[in-house]
């Protein structure tokens, strides 16, 4: 084993599991939401031509992803009454949450209790530390005590550093999938509104605006 790992002692592999668990949560985390598909201000605005755009036959003809998928749903569904679209959206959006959500919660129990195995690991090595000094019958010199300092101190490192990223990691990703679910909420809350003869879009209206003035002058 190197040198840097045996001087963590009985708490370096625990330290170490916790990395690889850190790395592989982040990594399979970013594979998933690098896939989501974004929602454009035009695509939002523009609600009822991407219900027609994904209704359309060329749309059909793969399996839709993201929110692409909510909005088959809804158009698979239009023929129900307005309230049982509503609980299909919304049990579809709980399951999305709950994917996007996945192993984020693990992720921050490791950001937490990496420090804690870090510092149980320092604490165990002062004490070993100051037990062999007492045991020792010469003087004590500034260089032992820096010796058996750096390597109990070692572990308190290891342990912050694999608790910043799984921390940042796990609020970050927390805060990028309610974003994302904020956004095809609205989008389904607009096209929701379209099936039902309504439109939100203010794309067909650019004389709106003019109007108004008119209307004052």
């Amino acid at each position: 084993m190197p040198a840097w790992f045996v001087s963590m002692g009985p708490l370096g592999w625990p330290l170490a599991l916790c990395s690889l668990l850190t790395v592989a949560l982040l990594l399979e985390r970013l594979s998933v939401f690098l896939q989501l598909q974004p929602i454009s201000e035009k695509t939002l605005l523009s609600s009822a031509a991407a219900c027609r755009d994904c209704t359309a036959q060329a749309c059909q003809k793969r399996r839709p992803s993201g929110w692409r998928y909510g909005l088959a749903l809804l158009e698979r569904h239009g023929n129900l009454p307005a309230e049982q679209r509503e609980e299909v959206l919304g049990c579809w959006l709980q399951e999305e949450r709950c994917r996007l959500n996945q192993h984020l919660r693990v992720l921050q129990m490791v950001g937490v209790l990496a420090p804690m195995l870090g510092l149980l690991g320092t604490v165990l090595g002062m004490v070993v530390m100051f037990a062999g000094i007492a045991d020792q019958n010469g003087p004590v010199t500034p260089a032992l005590l820096a010796d058996g300092l750096w390597q109990a101190l070692y572990t308190t490192v290891w342990g912050m550093l694999i608790a910043i990223p799984a921390l940042a990691a796990g609020q970050g990703f927390s805060f990028w999938a309610e974003r994302y679910l904020e956004r095809v909420q609205m989008l389904l809350n607009r096209c929701h509104l379209a099936f039902n003869g309504l439109d939100l879009s203010l794309a067909e209206l650019p004389d709106v605006q003019t109007s108004v003035q008119l209307s004052a002058s």
